[in-house]
């Protein structure tokens, strides 16, 4: 008989302790589209589709969800308090900056600055950066809308340096073609795609040219399409960007093109960008920035990129000699004159010479108020014209003279007193102490110094 030997089995086991449940999110993790790309998402593009993920409209997913993350004086994420500046939530200031902490909080995501200005918010000033209002490509919206494939807003668009889309070479749009209004760049109801007034669909094929569209010629245009290019170059090379973008980046590179095309000669560079000796002066010492459009501009003058313009690499191709932006188009149309009311204008000229009330107007002044350019009323009033611009000039050197009869005081005053205190009265410490310091420059307050010194006998005779 045959006894079976009992082996036996391990079970598998459990085990006791918790398992670690990932960070849950509160809103979906929705992908921004096209990071490191030229068509890189903008970040007010993102907000309403993650609305329209929610089934909410952004201005209730600002207010509801992002506005407790948001305690600002601008308003916070309250639509209604923001919407002529929500330009700035693709910007490079502080409400793109709470706006994206906000945002990543809620989604969990790390790179949502990628979608907007900030990594460059110390080369780039933010005056003329952005575009006030909304502004789309309607045959991009047509060719998505066609292909199945999600409907956004890149942030290229949303630049004011760009005007044309790369893409499809026509102009960029602000205002709808059925209501005919422009649309803020995120509203209560803003879906990409769509009207934020009307709602209506805002694409259209290449074919229907907008009755807004301006006229450009070869060159403008072709300059629009490279500028477009090079910019969208730029937002491309922001996720994995090589060099450092400290404040004085720009600065560099003004300094080493102006040594490798003009030897050294701020002025002569100056003559061959076609801009004021002082300001090139300023943006190579790095005391101002010039604005996103005109640095581009000056870029398409060198024959260079953005992103090579900032490497300040001179082994890179440039033009050897700086060309001209092309010509901006002019309209040929011109609107009907005014009727020049000659005897109204006139008595009207005389009152303001009888008149003793002060200040008296400048000559600009009454042109503005008369709707005139100043050069129409003198060309017909020449002598009542001068009369008034001489008055006014007359007034304004007097209140020069008053000031500077005023800041000769203030010196003398402010030397009697750092000298009680037993400290020397240098130009420095007098000025701190003056309404105005600049005065100091004129000789006048330099005479006032200067004796008041000599009766201290802090200076010889």
């Amino acid at each position: 008989m045959n006894i079976k030997t009992y082996v036996p089995t391990i079970l598998e086991s459990w085990t006791l302790n918790k398992s670690s449940i990932p960070l849950r999110s509160q809103l979906y993790q929705l992908e921004p589209i096209g990071i490191g790309t030229p068509f890189t998402e903008s970040l007010t593009s993102l907000i309403s589709r993650l609305a329209m993920a929610h089934c909410l409209p952004p201005g209730v997913l600002m207010t509801r969800l992002m506005n407790p993350l948001i305690n600002k004086a601008y308003g916070g994420a309250n639509l209604h308090n923001i919407y002529s500046f929500t330009d700035a939530l693709n910007g490079t200031g502080e409400m793109a900056k709470n706006l994206v902490e906000a945002l990543q909080a809620l989604t969990l995501h790390d790179n949502l600055c990628l979608l907007t200005m900030l990594p460059w918010s110390k080369l780039l000033p933010h005056r003329h950066l952005l575009h006030n209002d909304r502004t789309w490509c309607s045959a991009c919206y047509q060719d998505w809308f066609c292909k199945r494939q999600t409907i956004y807003e890149p942030l290229l668009w949303s630049l004011e340096v760009i005007q044309v889309c790369p893409l499809h070479r026509q102009e960029l749009l602000q205002q709808c073609p059925h209501c005919h209004k422009k649309n803020y760049p995120l509203a209560w109801h803003s879906r990409p795609g769509f009207c934020s007034k009307c709602h209506e669909w805002l694409g259209a094929s290449p074919e229907v040219k907008s009755s807004n569209q301006k006229e450009r010629s070869k060159e403008e245009l072709a300059f629009e399409i490279w500028a477009a290019t090079t910019v969208g170059g730029f937002i491309a090379s922001t996720s994995n960007s090589a060099f450092d973008l400290t404040k004085d980046r720009i600065a560099k590179a003004f300094c080493l093109y102006v040594n490798h095309l003009a030897k050294g000669n701020i002025a002569e560079f100056a003559r061959q960008l076609k801009v004021p000796r002082n300001t090139l002066w300023l943006w190579c010492q790095g005391n101002n920035r010039p604005t996103f459009t005109k640095l581009v501009e000056i870029c398409f003058c060198l024959g260079v990129s953005l992103s090579d313009f900032l490497t300040a690499d001179t082994s890179l191709k440039c033009h050897q000699k700086v060309q001209l932006l092309p010509t901006k188009h002019q309209p040929t149309s011109r609107a009907d004159a005014k009727p020049l009311d000659l005897q109204s204008i006139e008595l009207y000229l005389k009152e303001i010479l009888e008149s003793d009330k002060q200040p008296y107007p400048s000559l600009e002044q009454v042109a503005r108020t008369l709707g005139r350019d100043r050069r129409t009323i003198a060309k017909h009033l020449p002598e009542l014209c001068r009369a008034i611009a001489t008055r006014y000039l007359d007034q304004k050197q007097a209140i020069k003279l008053e000031a500077i009869a005023q800041c000769c005081q203030e010196v003398r005053q402010a030397i009697l007193e750092l000298h009680e205190k037993g400290v020397y009265p240098s130009e420095g410490r007098i000025a701190e102490l003056l309404t105005r310091p600049g005065f100091l420059r004129y000789k006048e307050a330099r005479k006032a110094l200067y004796a008041a010194k000599q009766e201290l006998g802090l200076e010889p005779e």
